[in-house]
């Protein structure tokens, strides 16, 4: 008797607060849906914000440099008529300078200028292996334009979709990296984020950062019009103007690069630049591939310049 009694109170009870467990269910509906609506939103962010290559001025070595006055009275023998071997310039103890093609590796930022002081840094990030190929490879292929490997390299910068990119700048991926560089290029990507939602995402973020960020949509914005000409690309890729901001560096500094030599970057805008190089009496010879080298200005709104294989010697 007491068991039927106590079940006769339990459903009552069940049936006098069933808006009750409703409403527990609600809330709990509801806490799933925003946690899941928070990741998505973070996962986006994190797609966005998240830099292809992070070479930066933290990766320089600030302390072994000298002033840009250093070797001014020296007679530097150039290596534009010198010949460029897998192993790279074969270089004994002297004074040597040469001028290269360079690419640019920061969107959003300000064109190299006489202000502007480089220093040698690594190439590091998630498309560090891509991008290095990519411009290793180019010395293989003179037929190919540099415009044509700098657009390609905005376009990885700023994660757009390979789907999204013209047959042209396909084909130039094609030559100048493997099947399996083309399916990992395949897999990445973004589209155009909405103005708002990127207003959301770099609201709280530096605003050399911001203006990274706002010039990869752009570009990937860009990239999915049916027709748009390179100067198009490049308005979007460099801030007009030149940068304000006193740098820490001075224009020509000379700073010693990890192979044991001294180095000195002289960039003319970010397609060219004049490399100057000093290797002392006391080191052995010294195998120098451009290519190695990534030149970083101390101005975070300045441009990452990654230097070529490629004479443009004039």
């Amino acid at each position: 008797m007491k068991k039927i009694l106590l079940f006769l109170s339990f459903m009552v009870f069940i049936g006098s607060n069933a808006q009750i467990f409703d409403a527990l269910k609600d809330v709990a509906k509801k806490k799933v849906t925003e946690k899941a609506t928070n990741l998505v939103g973070e996962n986006v962010k994190n797609a966005v914000t998240k830099e292809a290559i992070t070479t930066n001025f933290k990766d320089c070595d600030t302390q072994n440099i000298k002033s840009p006055e250093f070797a001014s009275e020296k007679n530097f023998k150039t290596l534009c008529s010198s010949d460029f071997t897998e192993k790279g310039y074969v270089l004994t103890p002297g004074y040597y300078e040469i001028e290269l093609k360079s690419f640019c590796l920061k969107a959003g930022t300000y064109a190299p200028s006489k202000g502007d002081g480089y220093l040698y840094a690594p190439l590091k990030g998630p498309k560090e292996e891509i991008v290095n190929k990519l411009v290793k490879n180019w010395y293989k292929h003179p037929e190919i334009a540099q415009t044509d490997v700098q657009a390609l390299l905005w376009a990885i910068i700023a994660k757009a979709s390979f789907k999204n990119l013209d047959t042209k700048l396909q084909l130039v991926a094609a030559k100048l990296l493997s099947s399996k560089d083309i399916l990992a290029l395949n897999k990445m990507g973004l589209d155009f984020v909405p103005s708002g939602v990127m207003s959301d995402l770099k609201s709280n973020l530096p605003k050399p950062v911001q203006l990274a960020l706002e010039a990869e949509n752009k570009i990937r914005q860009l990239f999915t019009s049916s027709s748009y000409s390179y100067s198009e690309l490049e308005k979007y890729a460099m801030l007009a103007g030149f940068n304000t901001e006193k740098s820490s560096i001075a224009y020509g500094t000379w700073g010693l690069h990890p192979s044991g030599f001294w180095v000195s970057y002289k960039p003319s805008g970010y397609s060219h630049m004049k490399v100057r190089i000093y290797i002392p009496e006391t080191a052995s010879t010294v195998y120098y591939i451009p290519s190695n080298d990534v030149a970083v200005p101390a101005n975070t709104s300045s441009q990452r310049l990654m230097l070529s294989d490629v004479k443009d010697c004039k």
